[in-house]
């Protein structure tokens, strides 16, 4: 317990910054478990420019671990062109259930690139990962327009396919404010510390904490999140 206080510490002041930027409020930072199963990768066996599949399952404990909010839902189809590199279009779902809030489901159709940085397989491996969210939210009326940027840094320690340190730091920036509560602007940050273990060839368990920061107009506050991650890669 006195290590994760110490952790916590640390990283509350390696945030200090970042948090100074934003609008001094009430903050109301929480504890959260987010549970991944992904399921993609390309239908056809094979090397070369191949359609892929994307089936993504994450529900979300929130309030202290003790609340499943949201549950989500993700599909995606598009075409694999190589290693680290693919193209994406798909449609998510997400059930909110906000403590002492009222029940709303969202749906989003959204598009994706993902383009590899660098590439040394045997020692590290940087990706970005970009993301375009259009949302709409049942009963409301307005579109709102997300943008999502993610830099992602592998580091398998024993070569190709073995385990290592994984890092990442995601930005949200929405374009246009709506009537149903989106705000334009950067309104959300991730960063993750963790690492990658094979469990199968085909089979990674990816786990460690993320950040995530909330930054509202008025408001912000940092969630902290246990993220475990288990995905299963189709074809090569």
């Amino acid at each position: 317990m006195t290590d994760l206080r110490g952790a916590r510490r640390h990283l509350a002041a390696v945030l200090a910054p970042v948090l100074a930027l934003a609008p001094a409020a009430a903050r109301a930072d929480d504890t959260q478990l987010w549970a991944t199963a992904i399921l993609q990768g390309p239908i056809e066996p094979g090397k070369g420019v191949k359609p892929m599949v994307w089936i993504e399952v994450q529900p979300r404990l929130a309030n202290d671990v003790s609340q499943l909010n949201p549950m989500i839902a993700r599909t995606g189809f598009g075409v694999r062109i190589g290693p680290d590199f693919n193209a994406l279009f798909g449609y998510h779902f997400q059930r909110n259930a906000p403590r002492g809030g009222r029940v709303t489901s969202e749906h989003r159709m959204w598009q994706q690139l993902l383009l590899p940085i660098y590439r040394d397989p045997d020692r590290l491996i940087v990706t970005t990962r970009l993301r375009l969210e259009q949302r709409t939210i049942e009963s409301a009326q307005d579109l709102g327009w997300r943008a999502r940027a993610l830099v992602r840094v592998q580091a398998p320690l024993k070569g190709e396919g073995s385990a290592g340190p994984l890092l990442w730091s995601e930005a949200l920036v929405g374009l246009n404010d709506t009537d149903w509560g989106q705000q334009s602007g950067v309104r959300q940050i991730r960063a993750f510390v963790g690492a990658l273990v094979p469990v199968h060839p085909r089979l990674n368990f990816e786990g460690g904490y993320m950040a995530q920061i909330e930054r509202n107009r008025g408001d912000h506050r940092v969630n902290h999140v246990a993220n475990l991650t288990l995905n299963w890669r189709l074809g090569d």
